[in-house]
């Protein structure tokens, strides 16, 4: 039997958390709409890798890399990869390219890969008025943000496409948000029951709606070694009920799928392999071949297909923040647990930063531990580092871009454009690849079932 293609659009795609994880479990995205330059440029990259891999010319991507050949040559060398790249990018924002527009740019996508229709549609609108943190900054003018409603033109794709499913993804603040006076969780489900072609989530909206909060992925508990919680929904056509009743069941088995907690996925496990830095030495682009050995198994799957480190460059730092850096390792390393802004107040009050908001983030500064998962990598990341300090206190320095994107399950080859401020950016606002890939095996199985049954 030959094996059939099932093609994605990611919408919102960032710079491609989610389309890295579906390519992994076997699809083939496409299609991917973002507004952002940068971003958009690390989509094209990505996406080169993957047609040289494809074809078995990958050795012309670490040529790449190391900055011994240009993008520009590499396109005038493969022209059928610059079609599929320049049609499938779509740099686009939604609310301001006209949406025919956006339809135009699909379609010719589609017609790039020889597909017919779309199987699977993901993407989630931006976060930030759903997020918790940001609401809390400034609450009344996150109310009246009108990137509430940008799921909108999800729904416009969504009924224009008529994928057999669809992953919607975005922060848990979702659930508690208001906008315009209305509560923005209640009224998205209410305009996904409308769509037509009908579809349903699972396990469905009415079991979703009463309880959210059991429906939130843990990437930790997906192989990432990150504390980070998602809103996910999974929905589908429900005419397909018909070839396959088990889709109902999707969610449940994604939930399943879970791998023993923290099960050797922590800090340690992510960058422990990575050799060690002092603040503002690195390389932004091609750091060098690994010096070390992969201690983990985590690791050597970062490894793979990869000759060496890139997006790995220190921030340099204030003499005064790296004062406060040796006292909140130093704090934990003497037993005392993690230490806040209040500690260091009675402690060492000359090294209180002239923050505003003091009273309210008193965790601005924080360690992550060797032997825990880190914390949630936040787009914040981009602005410093204070939140992102490195446990090495011979290092004394905030987590370089690769270390983040280790924290978040991005291979080593992933090259991320741009600036090293636009890198974190990217990094931050991304899905974990694992756990879009452990979703998009578990939808893999349903769609297999439908089509070969």
């Amino acid at each position: 039997m030959q094996e059939k293609n099932y093609y994605v659009i990611d919408l919102f795609a960032g710079c491609g958390g989610l389309s890295e994880g579906f390519v992994q479990a076997g699809f083939d995205v496409i299609a991917q709409i973002e507004m952002d330059k940068w971003a958009c440029e690390t989509l094209g990259t990505r996406h080169l890798y993957h047609e040289l891999k494809r074809t078995g010319k990958d050795y012309f991507y670490h040529k790449y890399l190391k900055g011994e050949i240009s993008k520009e040559h590499l396109f005038d060398k493969f022209p059928e990869i610059y079609q599929k790249i320049s049609s499938g990018i779509i740099q686009a924002k939604f609310g301001e390219t006209k949406f025919d527009e956006i339809i135009k740019k699909i379609q010719s996508s589609m017609k790039s890969h020889g597909a017919s229709r779309f199987n699977i549609v993901t993407g989630g609108p931006p976060c930030q008025p759903y997020s918790l943190v940001g609401r809390s900054r400034d609450p009344e003018r996150m109310k009246y943000d009108e990137r509430h409603f940008l799921y909108g033109y999800y729904l416009k794709i969504l009924a224009y496409l008529q994928p057999d499913f669809f992953v919607f993804e975005n922060v848990p603040g979702l659930i508690t948000a208001e906008a315009k006076g209305q509560e923005v969780f209640s009224k998205m489900l209410d305009d996904f029951r409308i769509l037509n072609p009908s579809y349903e989530i699972a396990p469905s909206f009415d079991e979703y709606s009463k309880n959210p909060r059991e429906y939130f992925l843990d990437s930790s508990k997906y192989g990432v070694p990150q504390k980070r919680k998602r809103v996910i929904f999974i929905g589908y056509r429900k005419s397909l009920l018909s070839n396959n009743s088990d889709i109902k069941d999707v969610f449940k088995k994604i939930l399943k799928a879970k791998e023993p907690r923290y099960a050797g996925r922590m800090v340690a496990d992510a960058i422990g392999d990575l050799p060690p830095l002092k603040p503002g030495e690195g390389n932004d682009r091609w750091f060098g071949e690994y010096s070390r050995k992969p201690i983990t198994p985590y690791q050597q799957k970062m490894r793979q297909n990869s000759q060496g480190t890139i997006n790995f460059k220190a921030r340099t730092h204030m003499g005064s923040d790296l004062d406060r850096y040796k006292f909140f390792i130093e704090h934990h390393k003497n037993g005392n647990g993690a230490a806040t802004l209040n500690d260091l107040r009675n402690e060492r009050p000359d090294l209180i930063p002239n923050h505003r908001n003091l009273d309210e983030f008193v965790d601005r500064f924080k360690v992550q531990w060797w032997y825990q998962p880190s914390s949630t990598i936040m787009s914040h990341i981009c602005k410093d580092g204070h939140y992102y300090i490195h446990p090495d206190i011979s290092q004394c320095r905030s987590f370089t871009v690769r270390e983040a994107a280790r924290c978040q399950s991005f291979p080593d080859n992933y090259l991320f454009e741009g600036p090293r401020t636009e890198q974190f950016k990217q990094v931050g606002n991304a899905v974990p690849p694992l756990l879009a890939k452990a979703v998009a095996t578990c939808i893999m199985k349903e769609l297999e079932k439908i089509y070969n049954s």
